[in-house]
């Protein structure tokens, strides 16, 4: 049986990273982040395998999350661009000064198209390509069905280089 303390070394980076792209501010994600992990706490001891933990996990995080939204009336994901270019920096061990260059503006061109994608088409990348979920995994997390998923990650990454190359 797993503890929380496992769990929640586990999962504290990739919920966080969900909640604070699915919310306004840092403070409105650590709320949320402190309300998903009471609610796996309170889930674990009744947490039987039947799907894989990370899939329980994630959609602990996103039911709260879009409950979360719709509370607030907001619009949950940080569509701050400057703010996202200052957190997200590259880490580029090539001394090349001009190739450090094209691939900070190749990140920044990405992040602009991402903020500028619906938001179901950026949490389906996030989970398939920043996450590493299944198709499976995503369908259960987002509660839709499997060719839905598949229809968004395709829709999502054509929509994606689209933008990056119109940009």
């Amino acid at each position: 049986m797993l503890s929380f303390e496992e769990v929640y070394a586990r999962f504290r980076r990739p919920v966080w990273s969900l909640a604070r792209r699915l919310t306004d501010s840092e403070d409105e994600a650590l709320d949320a982040c402190q309300e998903i992990f009471v609610r796996v706490w309170k889930g674990l001891p009744g947490f039987r395998g039947e799907a894989k933990l990370s899939t329980w996990v994630f959609q602990i995080a996103w039911n709260h999350l879009r409950a979360h939204r719709r509370k607030m009336g907001k619009q949950p994901f940080m569509n701050d661009i400057e703010d996202l270019d200052r957190r997200n920096h590259l880490a580029d061990d090539q001394p090349d000064p001009e190739r450090r260059a094209g691939a900070t503006t190749m990140v920044a061109a990405v992040e602009r198209a991402l903020a500028r994608m619906p938001e179901h088409h950026r949490l389906v990348l996030w989970l398939r390509d920043g996450e590493d979920l299944s198709y499976e995994q995503i369908a259960t997390v987002l509660d839709v069905p499997l060719g839905t998923v598949r229809s968004r990650l395709a829709r999502a990454r054509a929509s994606l280089k689209d933008l990056v190359e119109g940009s």
